[in-house]
């Protein structure tokens, strides 16, 4: 992406100038007095002037919203649920944030996830598996960032291939680098009892769009 930055800066400078004017006494005459005096007037002037700066930001035509990182997310090795309790399993591993990169476009932009259910490599599945991802922390990328943040949304996911909302910003809003940041104790895998064992894996698809929700 090519950007190009042009500072114009225009500066005036109001000079003041101060005039004084000194007349000397002629001698006093015997009969009559005549005298007279004069001074110059002094005087100074105040200028307000208005002047600009002007910055002008420009895009690369093939600027676009990207998704720059989106998380896998590790259980770690558990006892197959089969026990009178279902089985809750919090996050042991998560690789990275959901991040979006918005190099200036207004749209907006909207970041969606749907998942496969929970399958081994002999094609057995984890039934009845939710997987659960908490109240995500929503940062920028820098500090001091002015546009409007995105928010994130929890997303309950049955692994039925629906696509749900799990972070959005609206029109002219998550401009520059943002991430939704994911704890592993927000991260949650429900499984009722009565499973296989086996070492299950559901596939996550993270969908961007540049349009708000």
């Amino acid at each position: 992406m090519t950007r190009r930055l042009k500072v114009t800066l225009l500066r005036s400078l109001a000079v003041l100038s101060i005039g004084v004017g000194m007349v000397g006494a002629g001698p006093a005459l015997a009969a009559t007095t005549d005298s007279s005096s004069s001074s110059a007037s002094s005087s100074s002037a105040v200028t307000n002037d208005n002047t600009t700066a002007t910055a002008e930001f420009d895009m690369s035509p093939n600027a676009a919203i990207s998704l720059d990182s989106a998380p896998n997310i590790g259980f770690g090795s558990n006892i197959a649920p089969n026990s009178k309790s279902n089985g809750s399993y919090t996050a042991s591993t998560l690789s990275a944030p959901l991040e979006v990169s918005n190099p200036g476009l207004a749209s907006g932009w909207t970041v969606q996830l749907k998942n496969t259910p929970f399958t081994d490599a002999a094609g057995d599945t984890l039934g009845g598996a939710e997987l659960s991802l908490g109240n995500a922390s929503v940062a920028a990328g820098n500090s001091g960032n002015p546009s409007t943040a995105p928010t994130a949304a929890t997303a309950p996911l049955t692994g039925t291939g629906a696509n749900q909302v799990v972070f959005s910003s609206p029109a002219k809003g998550g401009l520059g680098i943002w991430d939704s940041d994911y704890t592993l104790d927000d991260v949650n895998l429900t499984v009722p009892s009565g499973q296989l064992p086996g070492t299950y894996t559901s596939t996550l698809t993270w969908q961007l769009s540049d349009t708000p929700q």
